[in-house]
């Protein structure tokens, strides 16, 4: 008999048992009797659906396979499986705990068993189900990594790692206790340990996925990106259909700033795979990164349609929206609410410190780019000038060795903590244990910005400060954002979930590098003809711009424009600016893309430019400081964002309020205007540097006087409504 005809038969006998008709039993006492091995068809069949993807028909056919076999593992296994993924976790677990009861030698049955116990967050049953599974296959690399991981969110992290330890003694060269090790050193902050523990792993088990692709996470994490990119490379290589290592290869690649080929392939894991929240996420970025601005927000937007409660949608979103044109301060902040609303918040904190006014402050850092890089130009100075009697600054986050700006934090700071290997919630208690008074955020909702954390809050006063601090935070727990008259005037506070801390000058306090060159003479009055150059991140640089830099190119015969930034470093993208260019009957010749290069090379470029043109929506930041300390000035067109208003503070704290223009015709006027008036660049540019110099810009003493005095406003006001609350 066929299997079809015996599956025929099998069905309708199985139908008559479920109606209740006692003829159903004499059928499949008649099957069992006539059809040897009659009992593998209903199997066969619902493996063969599972493994076509039919998962409600595979589903059905296990079903059918227990009501004629209840203790046959290999359905048990697999409805389990597949009603996991369906999200009935806890009919999964019973699955998976009768087949640990009939087969208690399957270690699969106990590893499957502990993924539905982790799932209802009973961490330490997982742990004693995957130690069964790992006891069982002591050689299993994903049994061994996943008994570690759910010891640590049991609690027991320490105490796993000296487990580990003890388990390496005894047999080194196992792979699987490396890996699992290694994963457990990361966590508990000794990363060089790990990495060398999981490079010996994946040299042991070079056909195993799992060590290459933690060694490439664990890379990544130490900001040694190139390495990682080869082992996951290596891990993709064995596991070519894991979407995950697919999607994290991306993510490199942007990391590496090689954004094309990030957008390439993330297009292409789309069409295969479908729109995945973690691929939309990432090509958003890759598309913004490239100038492709407003395909990179759609994207985000269609991520967090997809996944409404996806804090990492709505952080892609609320990082790509400041770039694109037309994007007013009222959509700005309902995006940043509404990434705020989904961020998880555990128990408000009981605050025990006093409520004294005038008391000397503990004031928290949260950043992890205290270091150099734009956060640390903007703020050391400041920072440093605050008065050591009466605030203590607490720094938290990473390390980051010799660098000379993170240096200078080192010696400002009362502390240093890290966060590396804890979960969010141990990351909350470590930084409420600091006992802080005042909590500043300096990163935002950046590459691996700390923000999310504050939604917890961690200090009773919340400030955000500098670091991706392109507009509302969107955040209820956030109760101060630091700005300027310039940033933020007064009919703009409306779009601020925040109360406006407003500077008496700019909102930050710039540290010119010691290394920078001399102010080289004006260009132009040796090559005859204006260079105008943008140093912007060619993310900020919009359709809109280039067709008013486009303008000025036509307008002033015989200039140039230089564009420098570390996308253009990838001919593709060099050729692909300078076609928009063309299409706008500007010659090719005359647009100069140039990749990145050190910082004081890049600083030493501004001799070749005689004005700079600051892009929009987005303006520059610590850029137009560098071409200002250059002696190069900026002609910027603020929008109502605060990412679009940086240069407008600049300008107007070093006295050059008439560098900025009310529209893109005001904006490619003042070019045009200054690009005839040789002379008059000629003079400003010599006195340029000593102008900033001696402006509240440069003034360091000046803004820490400045910025103590607003924190000290802030924990007044904190104090005050504390006093009313317990009156009331």
């Amino acid at each position: 008999m066929a299997d079809g005809d015996a599956t025929g038969l099998l069905n309708a006998a199985l139908d008559a048992v479920r109606a209740g008709d006692p003829a159903g039993e004499a059928m499949l006492a008649g099957l069992r009797r006539r059809l040897p091995g009659w009992d593998e068809v209903p199997l066969r069949q619902a493996e063969m659906y599972r493994g076509r993807g039919e998962a409600a028909r595979a589903i059905a056919g296990y079903e059918a396979v227990l009501e004629l076999q209840p203790r046959r593992v290999e359905a048990l296994l697999s409805l389990g499986a597949l009603v996991l993924v369906r999200g009935e976790v806890h009919r999964a677990q019973s699955l998976f705990l009768q087949c640990c009861g009939i087969a208690p030698d399957l270690p699969e049955a106990w590893d499957a068993l502990g993924s539905t116990l982790v799932l209802t967050g009973d961490h330490g049953a997982a742990e004693s189900a995957f130690a069964q599974a790992q006891t069982l296959a002591p050689d299993n690399i994903g049994f061994a990594v996943h008994r570690s991981e759910a010891a640590f969110q049991a609690g027991g992290g320490a105490e796993e790692v000296a487990r580990l330890e003890c388990a390496l003694e005894r047999d080194p060269a196992n792979a699987a206790v490396l890996t699992a090790l290694a994963q457990g050193l990361e966590r508990v902050g000794r990363r060089d340990e790990a990495i060398d523990y999981l490079m010996l792993a994946a040299a042991l088990a070079p056909d195993h996925a799992i060590p290459h692709a933690s060694l490439a996470q664990c890379l990544v994490r130490a900001n040694r990106v190139a390495e990682a990119l080869g082992a996951l490379d290596r891990a993709i290589a064995l596991a070519p259909d894991d979407l995950t290592l697919r999607n994290n290869r991306a993510a490199s690649l942007i990391r590496l700033h090689r954004h094309r080929e990030a957008r390439d392939e993330l297009r292409v894991l789309i069409a295969d795979h479908g729109e995945h929240g973690g691929l939309l996420n990432n090509l958003s970025n890759a598309l913004v990164s490239l100038g492709e601005q407003d395909e990179g927000a759609a994207l985000a937007a269609r991520a967090v349609a997809a996944e409404p409660r996806s804090t990492l949608a709505w952080r892609t979103l609320c990082n790509a929206l400041p770039y694109c044109e037309g994007i007013g301060g009222g959509e700005l902040l309902a995006a940043a609410l509404g990434g705020a609303e989904v961020l998880p918040r555990g128990e408000p904190p009981v605050w025990r410190m006093t409520a004294d006014p005038e008391r000397a402050l503990r004031v928290g850092l949260l950043s992890p780019t205290l270091k150099t890089h734009p956060t640390g130009w903007l703020t050391i100075a400041g920072l440093e000038n605050l008065d050591p009697r009466r605030f203590s600054l607490h720094a938290v986050g990473p390390e980051h060795g010799a660098d000379p700006i993170f240096r200078r934090f080192r010696m400002v700071a009362a502390s240093w903590t890290g966060l590396d290997g804890l979960g969010m919630e141990a990351q909350v208690a470590r930084i409420r244990g600091l006992e802080l008074d005042v909590l500043i955020d300096l990163g935002g909702y950046g590459d691996q910005g700390l923000l999310p954390l504050c939604a917890h809050r961690l200090a009773p006063v919340q400030v955000k400060w500098v670091g991706s601090q392109n507009h509302s935070t969107g955040l209820a727990e956030m109760d101060w954002f630091v700005s300027d008259r310039w940033e933020t005037p007064a009919e703009n506070a409306r779009f601020y979930a925040e109360r406006l801390m407003v500077m008496p000058d700019g909102y930050v306090c710039y540290s010119p590098p010691p290394y920078a060159p001399d102010v080289a003479p004006l260009p132009a009055l040796g090559t005859g003809g204006v260079t105008f150059g943008c140093f912007n991140n060619l993310a900020k640089i919009t359709r809109g711009t280039v067709a008013a830099w486009a303008g000025i190119l036509a307008a002033v015969p015989g200039s140039r424009l230089v564009v420098k930034c570390h996308q253009m470093a990838d001919a593709g993208t060099r050729a692909g600016f300078v076609a928009q260019f063309a299409a706008l009957g500007i010659d090719p010749a005359r647009v100069q893309p140039r990749g990145g290069s050190p910082h004081r090379a890049l600083l030493g470029e501004y001799g070749d430019i005689d004005i700079v043109l600051d892009p929009f929506p987005y303006s520059g930041g610590l850029t137009t400081c560098e071409a200002l300390w250059m002696g190069v000035p900026v002609v910027t067109m603020p929008g109502e964002i605060f990412a679009a208003r940086h240069s407008a503070s600049h300008l107007g704290n070093v006295g050059l309020g008439e560098w900025v223009a009310a529209d893109v015709a005001a904006y490619q006027a003042l070019a045009v205007a200054w690009a005839g008036d040789l002379a008059g660049l000629a003079a400003l540019r010599a006195g340029l540097r000593e102008r900033m110099r001696g402006s509240p810009l440069c003034d360091g003493p000046r803004f820490g006087a400045n910025f103590g005095a607003a924190l000290r406003m802030a924990w007044r006001d904190w104090c005050g409504g504390r006093a009313m609350a317990h009156a009331a």
